[in-house]
């Protein structure tokens, strides 16, 4: 419909073709008119329409050739929009090895990056559509999921992961187990097009490992890093048998004291003193350590000391460790976070060693160029001396 605003517009609603034409404004009030506005041409434009799309799916093998053909025409039939070519994951398109004509594009010595789905782009002034294709690569399985995420609740952890790569036809199977258990068990996704699954039925304060396994229609593919979350203790409940509230903060417990992570000799070293409160309530305690600036977990322990000695750290990077007493009612209490950057020591010592075996060596060099010129000038004195 056509609708008269009150600052003097016109508004047209679902615009077709009826609506294109000349239009002119011509104001009135009391004392007539000055006339009508100039003339204005509406033009009703119109998306393109494919007249050839791709196939939704091109299987070829490693090393082969791929054409894909797409066409498409403006409205009136006339006109040709302009079309190209994107990879739908916003990687660029082989360098040398594409080829376009026309609407057309060919791939050449194909290699396994080159698999996923393809966008052909059909744009005018009014708009761009857009035909997917996807190239899919024989004997070559998709690539494994990344960037594991979480969050949890006492019996339950929601895992979130990126796809190695954007096709239409994945499934995704969840792997976990608690952290100290040998046996794994399995979770299908079941909706394709969701980055997420929520493990349920788990046990509070436990921590659990992850895996994520990517497959398609050619078999599974690879699996995920390890990733490993801890659910959050049971919510504690005022006891109906009426103790009191100094009990009841006993029956929780407090923090771990003192906590510092310091080097010494090859290795750190994380030490604590117990919690004030509630230390008959101990199980033992969990120490975890998390690489920066991702705050992606590295490490956890579990010990029954109040110090645990942390080997095999990565050196150069930055590290936030935190400790947590965990009590007998599942409730735990963190100490304070401490970041703790690793030096590189053993580059260094590398670097040094290597640095004095050069200066050595070179030394050696320059004491046996010595030796030879020394030498050389005595011989030619003692021949000088004998023609005398």
């Amino acid at each position: 419909g056509v609708f008269y605003n009150r600052n003097g517009s016109l508004q047209f609603d679902k615009v077709d073709d009826s609506h294109a034409g000349r239009y002119s404004c011509t104001p009135y009030n009391d004392l007539g008119t000055d006339g009508p506005s100039p003339i204005i041409n509406v033009i009703v434009q119109r998306p393109p329409f494919f007249t050839l799309k791709p196939k939704l799916v091109y299987v070829t093998k490693m090393g082969g050739t791929v054409e894909m053909h797409c066409d498409a025409r403006d409205r009136d039939g006339y006109h040709v929009p302009q079309i190209t070519w994107v990879k739908k994951d916003g990687s660029l398109l082989p360098y040398g090895r594409f080829s376009v004509n026309g609407g057309n594009i060919t791939i050449e010595d194909i290699v396994e990056s080159d698999r996923g789905i393809y966008g052909c782009q059909a744009t005018n002034e009014a708009a761009t559509v857009t035909a997917d294709a996807e190239i899919m690569i024989e004997n070559v399985s998709p690539r494994a999921p990344y960037n594991l995420t979480g969050n949890s609740t006492d019996t339950s952890i929601t895992i979130r992961w990126a796809p190695g790569y954007i096709r239409q036809y994945l499934e995704y199977i969840i792997w976990y187990r608690l952290a100290d258990a040998p046996e794994w068990r399995t979770l299908k996704v079941n909706n394709k097009h969701i980055l997420e699954a929520t493990i349920t039925n788990l046990q509070p304060a436990r921590e659990y490992e992850f895996m994520v396994l990517c497959q398609d229609n050619y078999g599974d593919g690879m699996f995920s890093k390890a990733f490993r979350y801890f659910t959050k203790p049971t919510e504690f409940e005022q006891p109906e048998n009426g103790l009191t509230d100094a009990l009841l903060q006993f029956s929780q417990i407090g923090s771990p004291r003192n906590f510092n992570v310091r080097q010494e000799q090859d290795n750190f070293v994380a030490r604590w003193e117990p919690p004030e409160l509630g230390l008959d309530q101990l199980r033992f305690y969990i120490l975890r350590w998390w690489i920066e600036p991702q705050h992606k977990l590295y490490g956890s322990a579990e010990t029954s000391e109040t110090q645990y000695i942390l080997e095999n750290l990565d050196e150069d990077e930055m590290y936030t460790f935190q400790v947590f007493a965990l009590s007998t009612t599942n409730y735990t209490s963190g100490s304070n976070e401490l970041d703790v950057y690793v030096y590189p020591y053993r580059r260094v010592r590398v670097m040094t060693i290597s640095g004095v075996l050069i200066l050595l060596f070179c030394l050696v060099v320059i004491s046996i160029l010595l030796y030879m010129k020394r030498n050389r000038a005595r011989m030619l004195h003692e021949a000088e001396n004998v023609k005398i």
